[in-house]
């Protein structure tokens, strides 16, 4: 039978659940050099000088090497190469790095560290956007603190606003600036043999990371082969080089010798990137009856001290800034701002999550101005089939509202209520409860919708090759450039590969991310692989399989489109008794001489939006909805909040293999938990990170996270593999403002400003009393049962 569809169990599973599995930092060997990295000590300074003749001193130094050293850029950076791999003239935050040093063990290398001297010229410390942006700011670059700006210019906004809207409301948003914090640290070794240099580390796009490490170190692209190892997590965080050049670096010096670098969990958040923090000004405009009329967002995100894909994130922004729903009038205004923080860059979500917080925050407070339920104003304005988005794209198929009538379902189903049909759960939701133990307990429900633009869109290239053959014990080996970051993209290309030959998942090989075997797939981010390399191999698998019925026609005295492939057997779909090994037509293949082989590309295209409006007919290839439903409870005495249900319903087009994309809704969920709650980086006025380490920087732990309720909506796709699209980002994009949005109807005020703390929450409802805002005893609370039993109770549905 078809594998498509099936929950299967991951091929790689008991390897990663026995440890036999070999991550970056399981790669050293005995007799291997040690590579360590000096960062800076300033968060921005000039190096007035660096003396290594300590260091190399040092017994076991086999060499310190600097700026000087590289013969290349000595630049990388994934849309402007502006970022050093060893600084030059200045240092611009405390994680750039200005030399590496080289020794015979970890120990020595340390210490070798410690010995180094530099001069530097200590410089004024920009950590907010604020200064930044003040007149008399020193520069970071030379071009000025402001990187770029992104806008959408829909409609006339101001004339909107001035002559159509019956009520606006106002608010600034801050989100913070979140690290990946992905449990596989960064490492990884390398090798030059006086030909190659191989680097086995874990990233995001093995081919891009080649280009970048040949320019930056100064060696022919051919000469460079990276190969990935198995890896625990990225969710953007590998994305920008990390270790690559250090290594690179260390080898071209050391011939002949593997070389070996592991970042501890401290210097890893130290020197990463992290998710932009933005503040975000918005004005939503509508009728009296809720109907969107206009917006207008000015958006500022601290860029940290690079580029990364800051221009790109910024877009994303600019292009989500209103959701999934029909706002005519549209004034939007994205800058980017350097500062001496981390540079920020690529992180799931990838300003889509931001934006949400924002948008659905506003149209919860539309509703509470107009007197409307929430989801009330939301249906009134959701995008429909043939609707225009944002950008102007006129979406044919639009699902956002299935997706919400599927987490109403679920909900209704979650409190005992049997429903068949959007209606009957939509009165189960009217009738939801608020009873706690105590008044000082208050539940609150909270909703979201959302949609993603799939791929990198703005005609930014992206394409995915794949190519297959049988080999000869007739197992079918799948080349693919695509990076596994323990999404399950392998095994969902093994049931693709599977599905179109008619054969089991196991005899399907997968070689995947090695630069000098298999094709380029694009970046394993923006939620594209499922999409790009599923459809590459789908493509690549049916080509072969028409050369396979072509042999057979011949057996089979029919033509082949009557011919069929199952379970490795290929029969006459008008008479299943003419069967035929496949094993068998392989052989006949080879024996005339017939290649085994094919390969495909995939490479659709999106438009790229214009400067002056920021519209464009398409561009982004397809989007990706969902909804959320999540049900807090607040304690309005410390202004702790437990969530006690989180649902989660996405349209993926066609679950591959559903086991895998309730993980990732899982996944996607509880990293939205973090953000919406706990996750900060926190930054001294001196640019260093405070809590650099799960000490201090609080990760959502099983206390923190409820039964996450996925449901698995199926809209077929007729652009992607089967039907598929893609899953990995939306989880993430719909958590946060939904938790947002229970927090706000707990305790009657808005969440402006991420994480909610506690003590974020407690000083919100402080506020509140200040203003003689704040009820003692919600209206709405009745005392839980004497059982205890405080969950939400409803109605008896009516009788239709």
């Amino acid at each position: 039978m078809a594998a498509v569809g099936k929950p299967l169990i991951r091929f790689d599973a008991r390897e990663k659940v026995t440890g036999e599995t070999r991550y970056g930092g399981d790669l050293y060997e005995k007799g291997m050099l040690h590579v360590k990295v000096l960062r800076s000590e300033y968060a921005h300074a000039e190096i007035l000088s660096v003396d290594p003749s300590a260091a190399l001193a040092l017994p076991g130094v086999v060499g310190v090497y600097t700026a000087r050293d590289i013969s290349g850029t000595n630049r990388h950076g994934l849309i402007r190469r502006d970022q050093t791999v060893l600084a030059e003239q200045f240092v611009r935050y405390k994680g750039d790095a200005i030399a590496i040093v080289v020794a015979e063990s970890d120990k020595i290398a340390r210490e070798a560290l410690k010995l180094i001297k530099v001069e530097y010229r200590p410089l004024p410390v920009i950590h907010t956007i604020d200064e930044a942006l003040a007149p008399d700011a020193p520069k970071i670059h030379p071009e000025g603190n402001v990187m770029g700006d992104k806008r959408i210019r829909k409609g006339d906004a101001e004339r909107a606003f001035a002559e159509e809207c019956d009520v606006i409301v106002e608010e600034t948003f801050s989100t913070q600036t979140v690290d990946h914090a992905f449990l596989d640290l960064e490492a990884g070794s390398a090798l030059y043999d006086g030909e190659m240099l191989t680097i086995w580390v874990s990233g995001q796009w093995v081919h891009e990371e080649r280009r970048l490490v040949a320019l930056a170190l100064g060696l022919p692209v051919e000469r460079v082969r990276i190969i990935q190892p198995a890896t625990g997590g990225a969710f953007g965080g590998r994305e920008d080089l990390s270790i690559q050049c250090y290594v690179g670096l260390a080898a071209l010096k050391h011939p002949n010798r593997k070389v070996y670098l592991r970042y501890s969990r401290a210097e890893s958040m130290t020197a990463r990137h992290k998710r932009h923090a933005m503040r975000i000004h918005y004005t939503l405009g509508a009728k009296r009856d809720g109907t969107l009329v206009a917006a207008k967002v000015t958006v500022w995100s601290d860029e940290g001290a690079y580029h990364s894909t800051g221009l790109a994130v910024m877009r994303k922004a600019s292009s989500h800034s209103t959701g999934v729903y029909r706002v005519p009038n549209i004034h939007v205004d994205v800058y980017g701002v350097f500062t001496n923080n981390n540079p920020t860059g690529a992180m799931r979500g990838f300003g889509a999550a931001q934006m949400a917080i924002c948008y659905e925050g506003m149209l919860d407070r539309l509703a509470a101005k107009l007197g409307m339920d929430r989801i009330e104003i939301r249906r009134k304005n959701v995008l429909r089939h043939g609707d225009e988005i944002t950008t102007s794209q006129v979406l044919p198929v639009v699902t956002a509202e299935e997706c919400l009538d599927a987490a109403l379902m679920q909900f209704a189903r979650g409190v005992g209520v049997d429903v068949a049909t959007p209606q009957e759960a939509q009165r189960v939701w009217d009738a939801r409860s608020y009873a706690t133990p105590a008044p000082y307990l208050r539940r609150g429900y909270g909703v979201s919708i959302v949609c993603f633009g799939l791929g990198y869109g703005d005609a930014f290239p992206d394409a995915a090759r794949a190519e297959v053959r049988f080999n000869d014990q007739n197992e079918l080996e799948v080349y693919t450039g695509a990076v596994e970051v323990g999404q399950g993209l392998l095994m969902m290309v093994k049931q693709v590969a599977a599905s179109v030959l008619g054969i089991e998942v196991e005899r399907v090989k997968v070689i995947a991310a090695d630069t000098h075997r298999t094709p380029e797939a694009g970046s394993s981010s923006a939620t594209r692989q499922t999409y790009f390399t599923g459809s590459a191999v789908k493509m690549a698998c049916e080509e072969l399989k028409e050369t396979i019925l072509d042999v057979a026609e011949t057996h089979f005295g029919v033509h082949p489109f009557e011919i069929r492939i199952e379970d490795g057997i290929l029969y006459n779909v008008n008479d299943r008794s003419k069967q035929m090994p496949l094993d068998e037509v392989l052989a006949e293949a080879r024996r005339r001489g017939v290649g085994l082989s094919a390969r495909a590309l995939f490479k659709p295209r999106t438009i790229r939006e214009s400067e002056d409006t920021g519209l464009s007919p398409r561009p982004f290839i397809t989007y990706l909805f969902g909804s959320h439903i999540s049900q807090v409870l607040v304690d309005t005495e410390t202004g702790e909040v437990k969530i006690e249900r989180h649902i989660a319903a996405h349209d993926v087009g066609k679950a591959i293999n559903p086991q895998l994309v309730e993980g990732q809704i899982q996944g996607g969920v509880a990293q939205g938990i973090g953000m919406a709650l706990m996750e900060e980086v926190i930054y001294g006025e001196d640019g260093r990170i405070l809590n650099a380490g799960f000490t201090d920087y609080i990760l959502p732990s099983i206390r923190d996270v409820p039964q996450i309720e996925a449901v698995i909506v199926e809209h077929d796709d007729p652009s992607g593999p089967f039907g598929a699209h893609g899953i990995g980002e939306p989880p993430l994009v719909g958590t946060t403002p939904a938790i947002l949005s229970a927090i706000a109807d707990a305790i009657g005020v808005l969440v402006n400003q991420t994480p909610a703390t506690p003590e974020r929450v407690w000083r919100l409802i402080q506020q509140a009393r200040e203003r003689g805002e704040w009820r003692e005893v919600d209206p709405r609370w009745h005392p839980a049962t004497e059982s205890g039993d405080s969950a939400p109770t409803c109605q008896p549905l009516a009788t239709s």
